[in-house]
């Protein structure tokens, strides 16, 4: 059975969809609330590799009636918003996009599983410039790049990573 739920997050509204096969959030509303191009977001998660294969795309009510939305896997929402070059944005997008990306994925996480997560979780500097590292490396060099840099930094293997693999270990 689906459900649709909306989740307040900094005076805009997120829209998700509670399937069976896990929770996907409608990724339109969120470029519209950043100001980002839409056709350009949507040629990027189809382009991908990781994010096409967590997208669904499902009717949803709007006040215009019944539309089809985008939507990525709840896991892939971080990858997505990372993956956003806020270098090339105006500085009042900019800073909407970099709020998006410090808090919005842990917003949703806390309403989906809650008691698990009390806080949004905290990203040191250091960690802010490695992740920056692994996106610039995956936008510049291509995924397999990126994977392995993320290896050769020690970042830790989610274990979703490996199921998603369907093997024991990740290869590159």
């Amino acid at each position: 059975m689906t459900s649709i739920v909306t989740v307040p997050f900094h005076g805009d509204t997120l829209f998700a969809l509670q399937r069976s096969d896990g929770v996907f959030v409608a990724v339109k509303p969120i470029c519209q609330n950043l100001g980002l191009d839409w056709k350009a977001q949507h040629r990027r998660i189809t382009s991908d590799a990781i994010l096409s294969e967590g997208m669904v795309i499902t009717a949803i009510p709007s006040p215009g009636g019944t539309q089809d939305a985008v939507c990525l896997r709840l896991d892939l929402v971080n990858g997505w918003l990372f993956g956003i070059d806020d270098r090339r944005l105006d500085a009042e997008v900019r800073d909407r996009v970099l709020q998006y990306k410090r808090e919005c994925y842990a917003v949703l996480f806390r309403h989906f599983h809650p008691g698990t997560a009390t806080q949004a979780p905290v990203v040191s500097e250091n960690e802010a410039i490695r992740l920056r590292l692994i996106t610039e490396s995956r936008q510049t060099f291509g995924c397999k790049a990126a994977a392995q840099l993320w290896f050769k930094l020690g970042l830790p293997i989610v274990p979703a990573m490996l199921a998603a693999s369907g093997q024991g270990e990740l290869s590159i």
